[in-house]
């Protein structure tokens, strides 16, 4: 009778150690994960001076990012063949217009390849919607841009769910005009894409100021969230990196769950090292 009574009790720790574990795994595969990197690939050029843009390619391919947020790209033919190496879709943002800059025009002086073409992209497994590219200001002699994609994500998150998704780079120099033009650059960026109001959303950037910078406080004030975990996120130089100037940062507070934040050991695809971010999409209370 005690063994029968042994048997009995086993037979239901074992059911329950299965239904447990069946449970465990229905919620692991429940969970809506979406990787998203950040990558200013310097046109292509790595640090030993090679133009290979399928070593940008094998970095994304590797990493496996659901979305991607390109930096320093050179024109559309660029991301097109980036789209072709990834499997992924492409959209490219203008910095510079088609237009040769009046002043080249009016000095009859050829216009350099150079200042016709340059940019930033986004690539997405996911369906996406171009929404706008818009200048933001600039103190250096350089154009930059933010440019905005509607991602749909429904068949991640199994509801009619998009994130609008935001990638840009700001101006890099030191001066106090270049500084103000950054913090200028949040205001425009929100005034740009998020007058409506958005749920779901998420930047990506070569933001040029470091975490505790003043543009990165003003994001913060505007909901975006900054999230390093713990670690050091230093994205350049590549050979020895020492500040974090590259950036993905989600809103809101209440939709998203940072799983993981790192930064990718590559000292060769590019001057800088990517940024990729897992993001656990929380469901509406």
């Amino acid at each position: 009778m005690k063994n029968q009574k042994h048997r009995r009790l086993m037979s239901i720790l074992i059911l329950m150690g299965v239904f447990m574990s069946s449970c465990a795994q229905t919620a692991k595969r429940e969970k809506k994960v979406i990787r998203v990197l950040s990558y200013n690939i310097h046109y292509g050029v790595g640090t030993d001076s090679e133009k290979n843009l399928q070593r940008i390619a094998n970095v994304i391919n590797e990493l496996d990012p659901d979305i991607v947020g390109l930096q320093e790209v050179s024109d559309s033919i660029m991301v097109a063949e980036l789209a072709e190496l990834t499997g992924m879709k492409g959209v490219f943002g203008a910095s510079t217009e088609i237009e040769p800059p009046n002043l080249y025009r009016l000095l009859g002086i050829p216009v350099p390849k150079s200042q016709l073409f340059y940019g930033d992209a986004i690539l997405s497994k996911h369906p996406m919607k171009f929404v706008g590219n818009v200048s933001i200001p600039s103190a250096s002699s350089s154009r930059y841009e933010a440019m905005c994609v509607d991602i749909d994500i429904s068949k991640l998150s199994g509801k009619e769910d998009e994130i609008r998704f935001v990638n840009t780079h700001f101006d890099y120099l030191e001066t106090i005009g270049s500084k103000e033009a950054r913090k200028a650059s949040v205001e425009v960026i929100e005034q740009a894409f998020f007058e409506e109001g958005t749920s779901l959303s998420i930047l990506t950037g070569d933001l040029n100021v470091t975490p505790r910078s003043e543009p990165i406080q003003l994001l913060e004030k505007k909901g975006w969230i900054y999230e390093n975990m713990g670690k050091e996120l230093f994205t350049v130089p590549v050979a020895k990196p020492k500040i974090q100037i590259d950036y993905v940062l989600p809103r809101p507070k209440n939709r998203w769950k940072v799983v993981n934040v790192q930064v990718i050991e590559e000292p060769m695809a590019s001057d800088h090292l990517p940024l990729l971010m897992s993001l656990e999409l929380v469901s509406k209370e």
